[in-house]
Order: structure tokens, then sequence, then C-alpha cells
């Protein structure tokens, strides 16, 4: 059996800082965080205990992670390669923003599955919380893959829906803290 994971890792970074604030008291709730902008800049993700908590038993799990390069998060990269999952990196856009990581994590994930995966026996993972990851989850469900996805509580209500699975992450904010 073999496990697809893959990871939205500036998704997953940026609201876990989110998560955080409002675990750690600098934000009453998580919508009270998104308006005044509030993140916990001391948390960073252990991408060796996601692995950890992805990987399951008797399946070989391929992880893979997805960002974007900065002048600052190459140790990032090398330890999201350490841990064990294969990185994928974007250049950003010409304004510094973000561009390209949602289609290049559907697209591989699309390859993945109907190139290499058997839906009768193996399962995909999806780290990330977007809605617009909503068509492709349903879709590999609709075609019978058991899809699982595994983020913070508030994850896209259609997303969650489209799942197979849907695991909060929200009671591991500690867990994955690196340090």
């Amino acid at each position: 059996m073999t496990h697809l994971a893959y990871v939205d890792c500036s998704d997953l970074f940026i609201e876990g800082q989110k998560v955080s604030a409002v675990a750690k008291g600098m934000a009453r709730s998580l919508e009270d965080a998104r308006q005044r902008g509030v993140l916990d800049f001391d948390y960073r993700l252990d991408l060796y205990r996601l692995m950890t908590l992805i990987e399951q038993p008797e399946s070989d799990t391929r992880g893979v992670v997805f960002g974007s390069v900065t002048d600052t998060n190459g140790g990032l990269w090398r330890h999201a390669a350490n841990a064990g999952f294969e990185v994928v990196t974007v250049e950003r856009g010409f304004a510094g923003k973000e561009k390209r990581v949602d289609t290049s994590l559907v697209t591989r994930i699309c390859r993945d599955a109907y190139r290499f995966a058997d839906p009768r026996s193996d399962r995909v993972t999806l780290v990330a919380g977007d809605g617009d990851y909503e068509p492709l989850v349903r879709q590999l469900v609709e075609d019978g893959f058991a899809v699982s996805v595994l983020y913070w509580a508030h994850a896209s209500r259609e997303l969650r829906d489209a799942a197979t699975a849907f695991h909060s992450l929200d009671r591991y904010i500690e867990d994955l803290a690196l340090g």
C-alpha cells in the first residue's frame, strides 16, 4: 500500500502561527487574530514531527512539501528534506508574493495519483486547508481514492466535506512546534 502525502507548507505555517497565537492567549479567537493581524512569530513547524504524524503503519509513505523560496528560508527546505519529504519550491512573483504553489501541488497530486497509485489500496493525504483544493479532492474521491485532509480546524468547510476524512491538527499545535 502506498500513502501519498502533500503539504502546502506556507499555508500550514502561517495559519499555524495564528492557531498558536490563540493557544497562547495572544488573541481571543482565530477571527480576532485575523482581524488584528496577530501571529505567533516564534512558532515554527517541526517537519520531522509532521512526517511522524502523517506516516501510516504498513504503508510506504511518500511525502512532498511545497513552498516558495525566500532569502531566509533555505534552512526550512533542508529541514523538510532531512525529515523525509521531497521538496518542491517555486520562485516568488515579481512583487515578492507567493505564486504557483497551489497549482504545483494540484498538478503533482494529479500526476502521482493517476500515474502511480491504485485507488483500491492507496491513500492520499492533503495537508492544506484552502477551499481551492476542493475540486481536486472531490474528483479523487469520486474516482475511488481515500483522501484525508489534515489541517487546522478552520480548514475550508467545502474541502473538509469533500474529503473521505478530516483530521484537525489543532490538538497537536504544541507537538508540532520546533524546539
